[in-house]
């Protein structure tokens, strides 16, 4: 590639870059699903127009060229969504939709499905990088069979050109991740707004573009040349900073701002202060007055509901059982348990709300939620106390019984539009939580973020604009001092869950 096709890739690139940025403030600022489907054609559009130019331009336009081309170009496209695709990632796993008995079962089961799709997912990725000469063999020669570029690829695949992918990959994580690193560290050290505005859109100018040569690299096997090539698009490269930079002024409005944190007592515990789920440790939490105490709440075999957090409990001779398969008598008998109705009154007479989480299996009771509202909902009505669960359908019968009871929804990954279930707040696993998410969610309905024990988690998430924190260490987060202007660099930290 001479010089002149070099610099042609690289304007190329950097608009690519503003075009994804463009996306991801359009997305943010509208929220809008069928804008969300539109960025998902564009962006493949997108990546497949770059490998084109850098190692495709010259072939013949042929249909069977095409296709093929198009096909490795989808391939890529969903293989690089669980490790972020330009940041995009972010947007589009969370707006494609599932009923709340989808939801439920996905999340239930998320342990053996997250282990086998990581072996999937790892499998997959490893061969296509194996075989990442494969269409390039393929679309060399327009006459070239796919048995025959399967043959020629396989020839070349060695252990030794997989770790050259990998490395490149690893690369590419390093240098982003020290990229964002530093810029924080530049807004930790001076913690103006300029120095906000100036990072973001550094980051989202240069990410994509890092992104981008490793995409050509990896599948195109072409080099787009080194990055001092790029001194040539100065002027070309400025402008396109301006403008990330204003889109990122107008990014950063429509986010959450910082609120005044709605401290939730996690397992009804602060510090250590008892055994979790207990009245003992209900009485010494409710003389703090925060606003909740989260506690959990399952259903036994015989339908008494119980103060526990695990699905399972220890039977002697037995091993671990599920809770909702055994008797109260037979839990009793090896156990001490609270019975949820006795923590219900106390908390009640403490003048303590209580967020209260139904636990859910995959064994539980279909009217497990209409059982609970009948047993508990009046007593629930003497206080503001609320119910959170990951099963959908327990909500909504909760809600059909007793509509002054707010339901609320827990998640343990952050995923699909959750948006569009019909409850009245959000409990969200605090790790995979993005802007964009309360940007779906805010302001209609509260979201509060699970679990965080430490100060910096805790700063980062009211930095995000979650409107609480379900903790262990409520009195840290009480005294934890919030200051906005001074935090601005754990919102360029942010940036590490959007593009990683």
């Amino acid at each position: 590639m001479n010089q002149l096709q070099n610099q042609k890739l690289n304007h190329f690139i950097i608009t690519f870059a503003v075009i994804i940025s463009t996306l991801k403030w359009l997305m943010m600022l509208t929220a809008n699903r069928f804008l969300i489907f539109i960025s998902v054609v564009i962006s493949i559009y997108l990546l497949g127009r770059m490998i084109w130019i850098g190692r495709f331009k010259h072939l013949k336009r042929k249909p069977r060229t095409i296709v093929a081309f198009w096909a490795d170009i989808l391939l890529l496209w969903v293989a690089s969504l669980p490790v972020g695709l330009f940041g995009l990632s972010s947007f589009f796993k969370v707006a494609f939709p599932l009923t709340g008995d989808q939801f439920t079962w996905l999340t239930v089961n998320r342990h053996w499905l997250a282990l086998l799709g990581a072996v999937i997912y790892i499998s997959l990725f490893c061969w296509l990088l194996l075989m990442r000469h494969f269409f390039v063999n393929l679309l060399a020669v327009p006459e070239t069979r796919f048995e025959a570029a399967f043959k020629i690829t396989a020839k070349s695949v060695s252990l030794k050109d997989l770790w050259f992918s990998i490395r490149l990959i690893l690369q590419a994580i390093v240098v982003i991740t020290g990229l964002i690193i530093a810029l924080a560290g530049v807004n930790y050290l001076l913690p103006l707004k300029a120095t906000l505005v100036i990072s973001e859109g550094i980051a989202n100018l240069v990410v994509p573009i890092i992104e981008a040569r490793l995409f050509l690299q990896l599948f195109a096997l072409a080099k787009p040349g080194p990055v001092a090539t790029f001194k040539n698009c100065f002027g070309y490269l400025t402008i396109a900073f301006g403008l990330v930079s204003i889109m990122g002024i107008n990014f950063n409005s429509q986010t959450s701002k910082p609120a005044q944190q709605t401290i939730i007592v996690h397992r009804g515990i602060i510090n250590n202060n008892g055994q979790p789920n207990t009245i003992g440790a209900l009485k010494r939490s409710a003389r703090h007055h925060f606003p909740f105490v989260e506690m959990d709440v399952q259903e036994t075999k015989d339908r008494f509901f119980i103060c526990a957090h695990d699905d399972t409990i220890l039977i002697p001779h037995l091993g671990h059982r599920e809770i909702n398969r055994l008797n109260l008598r037979t839990i009793q008998k090896y156990h001490h348990v609270e019975l949820f109705q006795q923590y219900l009154q106390t908390a009640n007479r403490l003048g303590q709300p209580l967020i209260v989480e139904l636990k859910v299996t995959n064994q539980s009771d279909r009217q497990m939620g209409s059982r609970f509202a009948k047993a508990f909902g009046a007593e629930m009505l003497k206080q503001p106390n609320m119910v959170h669960s990951t099963g959908y359908r327990y909500l909504r019968q909760i809600k059909a019984q007793y509509p002054e009871i707010k339901v609320g929804l827990v998640t343990m990954l952050n995923f699909s539009d959750l948006s569009r279930y019909k409850v009245d707040f959000y409990t969200l696993q605090h790790w995979t939580l993005t802007p964009f998410l309360l940007r779906m969610i805010q302001p209609q309905r509260q979201v509060y973020a699970w679990t965080q024990d430490h100060a910096f988690s805790m700063q980062r998430l009211d930095m995000m604009g979650v409107n609480g924190q379900v903790t262990d260490q409520a009195t840290q987060l009480s005294r934890l001092s919030m200051n906005p202007s001074e935090n601005n660099w754990l919102r360029v930290l942010n940036l590490l869950i959007i593009y990683l």
